[in-house]
């Protein structure tokens, strides 16, 4: 992440298939693999190096309106981090 007030930019293509895909733009890590879990759920994890350093669960309720991200791992200086973040549609 950035400092306060700065800009951070992160870049990745990738697929929900399982596999590796690298990422730019990063602090924390430079890679992420991704899985379908079901209709409304996916499944991510981040790797620095080849270490796992954190996991995401993305999830979209049933009607559309709701993205719940829930984020747990360790940031690149040590410090461990257990987020949720809840989005609704406009």
């Amino acid at each position: 992440m950035g400092r306060t007030g700065e800009e951070t930019v992160v870049t990745s293509t990738f697929k929900t298939d399982g596999k590796d895909y690298p990422l730019t733009g990063s602090g924390n890590f430079d890679s992420l693999s991704l899985k379908q879990v079901d209709d409304h759920t996916v499944q991510s994890t981040q790797k620095k190096g080849s270490k796992v350093i954190g996991t995401t669960t993305r999830t979209v309720s049933k009607d559309g309106k709701v993205l719940t991200l829930s984020s747990k791992g360790t940031s690149a200086t040590g410090v461990p981090y257990d987020n949720v973040m809840v989005y609704d549609k406009q």
